[in-house]
């Protein structure tokens, strides 16, 4: 075994040897002549082996790298690219035109269709194509100007490049349905325990907490069950089961279903919890840029023209259009705030420019776009003894870019109500207005029923900058109920007691202003009525924010105003400041608040460290003081580590008269086609890495995480419908494995676990010297491979070779030319792997043999 200086020796001799190599490489292909030779297919090119040569009497036949990696012909199960959006992965048949040539990828009508080619667009603008079979290879770059093609060997992906006005109109960020991907069947179970225990004048209590979350997918059918389980000092055991539902979702109705416990959508009636059925709309199926509200922009060019779209003087879209009309729909949502100034650069020059007013409120939908919600099932509120059934349904659709219509009915057991309302899109703001007439049957009393009103307005100011929003609801008379509040009359009236409160009127007014430097201000108000009590609950804030030479700071007043007369003024004060300018520089924030007759102070320090941030902490110190008392105080410490399995965390803190601690652990525990995994806790939609060998690798798009031993390693969440890019850094991970994937993209369905799966090569990896038997030294560049045949490395300076992929023991194979003398093979035995290799690969000293001809174990012949 080499010592660790001889190791250290070897490290520094490899890293001479890489930058040999890459400096002998570079200078010949900077002497390489590209060329077309009549013998040589197009992009073939010729290096001078002058560089190459190790003395006067070798020579190196550089042939087999005039054209790079050669791809053999075949099918191979590839990623489609055009345009840097992932489009497909399918098998593509792979063929070569001639013998010893790159296998170019066989592009059907039908692929390049699928890939979003306008073939209308090209024979318009080029004549008509001869119609060709449907399982004809068509030449992209002949058929389409400007085009091309690249395959990827070692990543696998085919990558088009096609001039975007050939390609047909689609909404940016489209992921086809058809690449949405509905995972494996797997199950999961996510815990979060902690115990929190206090003592307060001697006194001790415990309390300590399990929520639990378990998942089985099977079939793309999602069963999901939420409960907890509480425990505290003098009390009973309590078992909460919050929710359990079984959710599948519908693409081809852009929506999910539900069956079990949920809520509903909220956005016409109040939302309420339920045991049941449902169907609703999911938007997240949309597209990003085809999600919230905004308007379709109309316009029509004179020529080849390019279109600007500015809001708030910031440009927010850019496109080129041909002559004639064109619409824009996929602008992304942006809030409520600011009209569109669009701009139409004509071929010569000429600026056409045109405003599209924009201001939306929650019920705004873009032209086209529909909503809905079908319910049925019963109330769940553990306050009513008698729990009603009701079903429910909801439809809004968007008309115009102004008007969006929206309404709904309601039954349940002595109840119904119906709705209808329209949002407005106007150069004044944003309006919605709706009614909602309800008819309530009270066991034993009267029918009531009544009508309500709601008005809600939004309305950005451009040249302020001012957003103003406006949610007002007046109930018209006192005989209108919700279907919570009639539930809670029907329920007293039924068996006995009081039923709460129910509302009159509320309202509520919210306010932003931008200072430019000078910082924000806002104002919020809002107030709200009952009809079985009398007053109003009353409350203002407002606040100014900014930034100084060394932090931010805000400060805020509010003021609570009870229907019974009671009221409270607050007043805080708060700044934050970063102690140094390094990453992980912590930051100091100070609060201060007064009201009520009380002051209270807390400074806290708290950041992060780690290379990824999975350490964070937070030190805390606080001084209260009441009208006529003492000043109590309190410190504080927490921090928290999100390790790759977990997520462990831990407080305590102290005062004169009292102390606390706890401590917490969360995660969860996968169970999946490969075995079983423990990772950080885990999203309703996740994936699961699969990367045999490379233990120790970190999942670079969540923090911490690192794959395991087995091979795997859990991507605790993912976006649905959109195309999730998960990359791996084999830093940390044995040499002796190497990743010839480490990037994979994935769309995942709502509540879908899917696998991730990395290719992998696992193999030692050694650094052999192993000259000629007279002395002389290998030729430079010459291929080396193992006894199967497969390449492992290549020569380097003074005969060294670094091999990846090789056994414990074996045969290696050189070659530099056709001739019995340009050949030889190396008989080599890697030393026992030890937690003292520090260089992390084997280093060994052999000779290269005249060779002859074997047969492999895969029955080909090899040298």
């Amino acid at each position: 075994m080499k010592s660790l200086r001889d190791q250290s020796r070897s490290s520094l001799e490899l890293s001479r040897t890489a930058l040999l190599v890459l400096m002998a490489f570079s200078m010949a292909a900077f002497a390489a002549t590209a060329r077309a030779a009549a013998s040589e297919p197009p992009g073939a090119v010729e290096f001078d082996t002058t560089f190459l040569r190790v003395d006067s009497k070798s020579d190196f036949d550089t042939k087999r790298f005039s054209r790079g990696n050669i791809v053999t012909p075949g099918v191979y199960a590839v990623d489609i690219i055009v345009n840097d959006n992932r489009v497909a992965r399918e098998e593509v048949r792979f063929a070569a035109v001639r013998e010893g040539e790159n296998a170019t990828p066989c592009l059907t009508h039908k692929m390049l269709e699928s890939a979003g080619l306008d073939f209308a667009k090209l024979t318009a603008e080029h004549g008509q194509k001869e119609a060709t079979p449907a399982d004809a290879c068509i030449d992209l770059r002949a058929l389409v100007p400007e085009a091309s093609v690249d395959f990827d060997f070692g990543e696998q992906k085919l990558v088009l490049s096609i001039p975007q006005r050939y390609m047909r109109a689609s909404a940016r960020g489209y992921v086809s349905p058809e690449l949405w991907d509905r995972g494996v069947n797997a199950g999961f179970l996510s815990y979060n325990a902690n115990v929190y225990r206090t003592r307060s004048g001697g006194e001790q209590s415990t309390q300590e907490y399990l929520g639990l979350n378990a998942g089985v997918n099977i079939g793309g059918w999602n069963f999901r069950h939420q409960s907890s389980l509480t425990a505290s000092t003098g009390q009973a055991t309590q078992f909460d089961n919050i929710a359990t539902y079984v959710q599948h979702d519908l693409p081809g109705l852009r929506a999910q279903a539900v069956i079990g416990d949920a809520q509903t959508t909220g956005d016409v009636f109040d939302a309420v919890s339920f045991r049941g059925a449902q169907i609703s709309t999911d938007d997240r199926m949309l597209p990003e840029s085809l999600r919230g509200f905004a308007p379709v922009v109309r316009g029509t060019a004179e020529s080849n023209a390019r279109v600007t779209v500015r809001q708030n003087g910031q440009v927010i879209y850019e496109t080129n259009v041909t002559p004639g009309p064109f619409e824009i729909r996929d602008l992304y949502a942006t809030g409520s705030g600011g009209n569109l100034d669009v701009t139409v650069t004509e071929a010569d020059g000429r600026a056409k420019h045109f405003t599209v007013p924009y201001a939306s409120v929650a019920q705004s939908l873009r032209p086209g776009t529909t909503r809905f919600a079908v319910t049925a099932g019963q109330l769940r509120d553990d306050s009513l003894n008698t729990k009603p059934g009701f079903a429910q349904f909801t439809l809004q659709r968007g008309l115009t870019n102004r008007v969006t219509l929206y309404g709904g009915a309601i039954v349940s057991e002595g109840y119904a109500a119906v709705n209808v309302g329209a949002a407005l899109n106007t150069k004044f703001g944003a309006i919605a207005t709706d009614i909602t007439a309800a008819r309530t049957q009270v066991p034993g009393e009267h029918t009531m029923q009544g009508r309500s009103l709601h008005i809600g307005y939004s309305k950005f100011i451009d040249p302020t900058g001012t957003n103003v929003t406006i949610g007002a609801y007046r109930y018209s008379d006192a005989g209108y109920l919700s279907l919570a509040d009639a539930a809670h009359v029907r329920d007293a009236a039924l068996n006995g007691g009081n039923p709460s409160d129910r509302n009159r009127g509320r309202a509520q007014l919210t306010v932003d202003q931008p200072l430019g430097k000078h910082g924000s201000v806002f104002l919020t108000v809002s107030s709200q009525s009952y009809w079985n009590r009398p007053g109003h609950d009353t409350f203002f804030q407002a606040g100014y924010s900014n930034s100084f030479k060394y932090g931010t700071y805000s400060v805020s007043a509010s003021r609570t105003q009870n229907s019974d007369g009671t009221m409270s003024n607050q007043f805080m004060v708060s700044t934050t400041i970063p102690l140094g300018h390094s990453q992980h520089a912590p930051q100091l924030t100070t609060n201060l608040s007064t009201g009520g007759g009380a002051a209270n102070m807390q400074v806290n320090v708290g950041g992060s460290a780690g290379e990824n941030d999975q350490y964070s902490y937070n030190a805390y110190g606080s001084m209260a003081q009441q009208s006529g008392t003492s000043v109590n105080s309190n410190v504080g410490v927490s921090g928290a580590w999100r390790a790759p399995y977990a997520q462990v965390s831990a407080s305590a803190s102290g005062g004169p008269n009292s102390s606390q601690m706890s401590a917490g652990v969360s995660g969860s525990i996968v169970a999946h086609p490969g075995g079983v995994t423990f990772s950080q806790t885990v999203g309703d939609t996740f994936g699961i890495v699969e990367a045999k060998g490379a233990e120790g690798a970190s999942v670079s798009s969540a923090t911490g995480v690192k794959v395991d031993s087995h091979g795997y390693a859990v991507v605790p969440y993912l976006t649905p419908y959109s195309m999730n890019h998960v990359d791996i850094d084999p830093k940390g991970s044995s040499l002796d494995t190497e990743l010839q994937s480490t990037s994979e993209q994935v769309a995942p369905h709502s509540g879908s676990i899917v696998m991730l799966k990395y290719k992998t090569v696992t193999g030692r990896v050694a650094l052999i010297r192993a000259p000629r038997l007279a002395g002389d030294a290998l030729p430079f560049g010459a291929e080396v491979s193992d006894e199967a045949g497969h390449v492992v490395g290549v020569v380097a300076q003074d005969s060294r070779i670094f091999a990846r992929g090789v056994e414990e023991k074996g045969t290696l194979f050189v070659k530099w030319g056709d001739g019995a003398s340009e050949q030889c093979s190396i008989a080599y035995a890697l030393p026992a792997k030890n937690d003292k290799m520090t260089a992390g690969y084997a280093s060994v000293e052999s000779h290269c043999l005249p060779s002859r001809a074997i047969v492999a174990t895969d029955g080909a012949s090899h040298w």
